[in-house]
């Protein structure tokens, strides 16, 4: 099976595609990127399609990140991979944008994946890599304290994520390392991987859902009334 994966979380846009039967990563594009994510996103899908010579016919299902991440951002990839599904009549899968990080780092005891949100919560979710990722506990928005609460029992933790750097500088604790720096930020290979794994997820274009893990600001706002 061939998965298309798209990732607009955060600041990096991503795309690339998987072939799970012959377990070949055939292309992957990335850039960090200022540029609204619908400006460059469809244009690296087409792009990559064409440099993997592939059309969107050979594409067996797509899959996107659907959160945590950024409100904009996340709507922008759902919104192109339900256009492209619908037309072609393709199967989806949603997946966690933090799961879709931890996928990358295998044979590491455990991995902490976190998104910054503000101040010192922090979007984050716990995996176990040694042989395939397993999650530990959920994707939860968290506090530093809270989050040290459930990693407390973890000998060798490493930290992945665009919020890695941040949550270091606010728990240095020894036990924590730092993923390098190609491993850190969204990528669309784990988002494939992440589909791959959880066959579960297939389902329609229509079903595709932001998880935002919190109320967007104008929620909030009303809350606050």
């Amino acid at each position: 099976m061939r998965i298309l994966g798209l990732d607009t979380s955060g600041k990096t846009a991503s795309v690339a595609i998987l072939d799970t039967e012959k377990k070949i990563l055939l292309g992957e594009h990335t850039i960090y990127t200022n540029r609204t994510h619908s400006q460059v996103i469809m244009p690296m899908c087409k792009q990559l399609l064409q440099d993997c010579n592939l059309t969107l016919e050979e594409i067996d299902m797509l899959s996107v990140s659907v959160g945590p991440g950024s409100y904009t951002g996340l709507r922008i990839g759902i919104a192109a991979v339900q256009g492209m599904a619908m037309v072609k009549k393709m199967p989806c899968a949603g997946v966690s944008t933090l799961e879709a990080m931890a996928c990358r780092i295998l044979n590491f005891p455990a991995v902490l994946s976190v998104m910054h949100a503000r101040q010192n919560l922090f979007y984050a979710a716990l995996f176990q890599t040694e042989t395939a990722c397993e999650r530990i506990f959920p994707d939860e928005l968290l506090s530093v304290e809270e989050i040290a609460e459930r990693i407390q029992q973890e000998k060798t933790l490493l930290v992945t994520g665009e919020g890695a750097e941040e949550f270091l500088r606010q728990y240095p604790e020894k036990f924590l390392r730092l993923a390098p720096e190609h491993l850190r930020l969204q990528s669309a290979a784990g988002v494939c991987l992440c589909a791959a794994s959880h066959p579960e997820l297939k389902n329609s274009a229509a079903a595709l859902t932001a998880s935002y893990l919190q109320a967007v600001q104008i929620q909030k706002k009303k809350t606050e009334k």
